[in-house]
């Protein structure tokens, strides 16, 4: 199809790298990394919030239309409401998805997507707020026209946008398809190879497991980050914490819980024991 042709030509746009790192800088100023932008990115649902806020602008604005299709001239202030309650939905939501675009990292093609996602969504937004004010000043019609624009803007943005979940695989938990395996405790590794804060990798029951000794405790938490699927084994010990070297997102290693995102979803957690000198594993109940 021809749109998805002219969406794989923007992932290689490399001229739009300029302008992602200028506005991916921008957005870290205004958004550094700390509570609010945990919980804009969702940490506290534990799923990303953005695709939650959409529903809110999309929902208003689409009504919106219904109505002057349909409604005629007793909708009116009806559908210019709706208008005003959309343009204002739009805040948070660019702010949640900001957030999670910005936290990508080095991987440009998302964010290249992403960006002009975003660009759809502002034109929007323009076209939804002249349609406000032009309805406000009486010129109904006027208001219907823009509309319309606004409503072709807010679909480009929103295919792009589907495109960034459902091919790039953004905001997806890279760990869903993971079966709670080993259910019995299962041989991992020798004891003396896993050293004091030393992290590794084992694939035990063919779950990734990472392996770590932190204040001579033993810790197993699953080794594939949640968020976009970086190596833990890779990342580095920050208080009890294990944090993934891709982006930065932070999981207790007693548990997997998320202590710091862009993450959003929990490691898969382990039991650990050693017996006879070896370690053995077995998935959290």
């Amino acid at each position: 199809m021809w749109w998805s042709t002219l969406t794989g030509k923007l992932e290689q746009a490399e001229s739009l790298d300029g302008t992602v790192d200028a506005v991916t800088k921008a957005v870290d100023l205004v958004l550094p990394r700390g509570p609010v932008k945990d919980a804009l990115h969702g940490r506290w649902l534990t799923h990303p919030l953005h695709p939650l806020l959409v529903a809110l602008p999309i929902g208003l604005f689409t009504s919106t239309s219904l109505l002057d299709l349909v409604g005629g001239d007793p909708a009116r202030i009806a559908a210019r409401r709706l208008v005003g309650a959309g343009v204002l939905s739009v805040a948070p939501t660019a702010a949640a998805g900001l957030a999670d675009w910005s936290s990508l990292g080095a991987f440009r093609r998302p964010r290249r997507v992403g960006l002009v996602h975003a660009g759809a969504n502002v034109m929007a937004t323009l076209m939804y707020g002249g349609s406000w004010m032009a309805r406000h000043n009486g010129h109904h019609d006027r208001g219907r026209r823009l509309a319309l624009l606004g409503a072709t803007a807010l679909a480009t943005g929103g295919y792009l946008g589907g495109h960034l979940a459902y091919s790039e695989g953004v905001g997806v938990n890279r760990n869903a398809d993971r079966q709670q395996e080993p259910a019995e405790w299962t041989d991992a590794v020798g004891a003396a190879e896993i050293g004091e804060g030393q992290l590794s990798r084992v694939d035990v029951a063919g779950q990734p497991v990472l392996l770590a000794r932190h204040a001579g405790e033993l810790h197993a938490i699953g080794a594939v980050c949640s968020h976009f699927g970086g190596p833990l084994e890779q990342g580095a010990f920050e208080d009890s914490c294990v944090v993934c070297p891709w982006h930065g997102s932070r999981f207790h290693l007693t548990d997997g819980r998320v202590a710091g995102g862009p993450a959003t979803v929990p490691q898969p957690g382990f039991e650990v024991r050693t017996l006879d000198g070896r370690v053995q594993v077995r998935a959290r109940t």
